[in-house]
C-alpha cells in the first residue's frame, strides 16, 4: 500500500505514555499512517509521573516518535462520570467502561475535526478484567460512536476487521493477536522495534485504590460544592472527617504542605506558629470547638513539637484566629476520623 503525502490516511491514537499505546503508534507509523496522538491528563493516572504534570511522559513519547500530541484535561465533565457511571464500577471507584467511552467520544469528535478516518488504541483483549473483555470492547466501541472505526492493532486478529482494515487503508496481516495480562510479547516487540521510551508497562488508575476511592466517596457525599481541586487533593496528604460538615487535610511533609496550599486557594488553612509540624486545609464549617479538635489532631502528627503547649493560627480570608493546643488526639480518635 503506497500513498503520496497528500493521500496519507490519518488516525487519532490514544496515548497514555504506556507501553501498549506507544507500540500502537509505532505500528501505525510503520504503515505510513499520519498520526495525531491524544493524551488525557487526570489526577488519578499512575502511568505518567504526576509530579511532572501528568502528560510529561506522553509528550516525551510523542516527541521521540515524531508525532503531534494534543492534551485534554479530564475536568468536571469526567468527574461527573466518576460520580454516576452508567456501566458500573470496578472494586474501587473506577468507572472503567464509562471512562473509555468518555475518552473515545472525545477522540471521535477530534477525528471529525481534523479529518482523520479512524481511531487507534493500545487496548489488549483480556488485559483488564472490567473494560477489555470482548463484550466490554464491543460496548465501548458502540457507545463511543466509533463502530467500525476503532482499531486495536495489538489484538486485531482476535477481533472483527474494522473499516480501515476492510478498505485496505491498513494491512491487517501486520497486526497481532495478543491477549491476556502478561506483557512479555509487548516488551519483546518494544526491544525489536527499538522503542525504549514509555511509562510503566501496566499503568493504572488511583480510583482502584481503596483509600482514594473512600476519599472521593466522601467528597461526593459531604461536599455539595465539590470541584476539581477536591479530586486532586484526594491523591495525597492525610484526610480526616471530624463530622459531617468538616474535613481536615494534613500535609505529610513540606512538599505536600506547599501542594495543599497551592490547590486549596481560598480554603481556610491552619499552621503552627512557632513549632514544627504539619499544615492543614479545612473543608467545611468550623466552630471554636472544632478548632480545638483540629489543634489536637495536628499535635498528634507534630512529633518535633515538644513544648507543653503549641500555638496554632487559622487564616480564612481576612479572618485570623490564634489558639493554643496542649493535648494530642488519641490513637482511637485519629482512627475514627481517618478517611
Amino acid at each position: 500500500m503506497t500513498r503520496t503525502p497528500s493521500e496519507r490516511a490519518r488516525a487519532i491514537v490514544l496515548l497514555s505514555g504506556g507501553l501498549d499505546s506507544t507500540l500502537a503508534i509505532s505500528m501505525m507509523l510503520d504503515q505510513g499512517i499520519e498520526v495525531l496522538t491524544l493524551n488525557f491528563a487526570s489526577p488519578f493516572c499512575t502511568c505518567s509521573p504526576r509530579k511532572a504534570g501528568g502528560c510529561h511522559l506522553a509528550s516525551e513519547v510523542a516527541r521521540q516518535l515524531g508525532v503531534e500530541i494534543r492534551v485534554v484535561s479530564k475536568g468536571m465533565d469526567y468527574l461527573r462520570v466518576v460520580e454516576r457511571p452508567r456501566f458500573g464500577r470496578g472494586r474501587g471507584l473506577n468507572p472503567c467502561i464509562d471512562c473509555r467511552i468518555f475518552m473515545l467520544r472525545k477522540a471521535a469528535a477530534l477525528m471529525e475535526e481534523v479529518g482523520a478516518s479512524f481511531v487507534v488504541t493500545g487496548e489488549v483483549l483480556g488485559q483488564r478484567p472490567m473494560s477489555q473483555h470482548r463484550a466490554a470492547l464491543e460496548l465501548i466501541e458502540r457507545e463511543s460512536g466509533l463502530a467500525g472505526r476503532l482499531l486495536r492493532p495489538l489484538s486485531a486478529h482476535l477481533l472483527d476487521p474494522t473499516i480501515p482494515e476492510r478498505e485496505g487503508v491498513v494491512r491487517r496481516d501486520l497486526f497481532l493477536s495478543i491477549q491476556g495480562r502478561a506483557r512479555e510479547v509487548q516488551l519483546a516487540l518494544a526491544r525489536k522495534r527499538g522503542v525504549d521510551v514509555f511509562g510503566c508497562p501496566s499503568g493504572g488508575c488511583l480510583l482502584t485504590d481503596p483509600i482514594i476511592a473512600r476519599r472521593m466517596q466522601d467528597v461526593f457525599g459531604h461536599c455539595p460544592d465539590w470541584d476539581l481541586r477536591d479530586a486532586k487533593m484526594t491523591t495525597f496528604g492525610r484526610h480526616f472527617r471530624l463530622h459531617d460538615h468538616l474535613k481536615v487535610i494534613l500535609g505529610r511533609d513540606e512538599g505536600e504542605n506547599a501542594r495543599l496550599f497551592d490547590l486549596a486557594g481560598p480554603l481556610p488553612r491552619v499552621e503552627f506558629v512557632a513549632e514544627p509540624g504539619p499544615s492543614a486545609i479545612l473543608r467545611g464549617v468550623t466552630s471554636d470547638n472544632d478548632l480545638a479538635t483540629v489543634g489536637h489532631l495536628l499535635r498528634s502528627f507534630a512529633k518535633k513539637a515538644t513544648a507543653p503547649e503549641v500555638e496554632l493560627r487559622l487564616r480564612d480570608g481576612d479572618r485570623e484566629i490564634a489558639w493554643r493546643a496542649k493535648e494530642r488526639a488519641t490513637f482511637e480518635e485519629v482512627a475514627r476520623w481517618t478517611i
